[in-house]
């Protein structure tokens, strides 16, 4: 794969976007499956696999997507 972030999302900001979808980084972390510390965890390393699942997280709750760069 090359450099470019072809096919990929990225959002700008997770907790922002976490925070706009109206929940908490624990209640967050419990739909995903993971602790809280997990969660920080996964913000801190930024890769696409959190993006993703973000993205999963705010279609099911029906947000609108301002904060989503999609590249490709």
């Amino acid at each position: 794969m090359s450099t470019e972030l072809k096919g990929l999302i990225h959002y700008q900001s997770i907790p922002a976007e976490i925070k706009r979808l109206g929940i908490t980084q624990q209640e967050c972390a419990t739909m995903l499956g993971c602790s809280l510390s997990g969660l920080t965890h996964r913000i801190k390393a930024n890769k696409p696999q959190l993006h993703f699942a973000i993205l999963g997280l705010a279609s099911y709750l029906k947000k609108d997507e301002d904060n989503l760069v999609r590249h490709g």
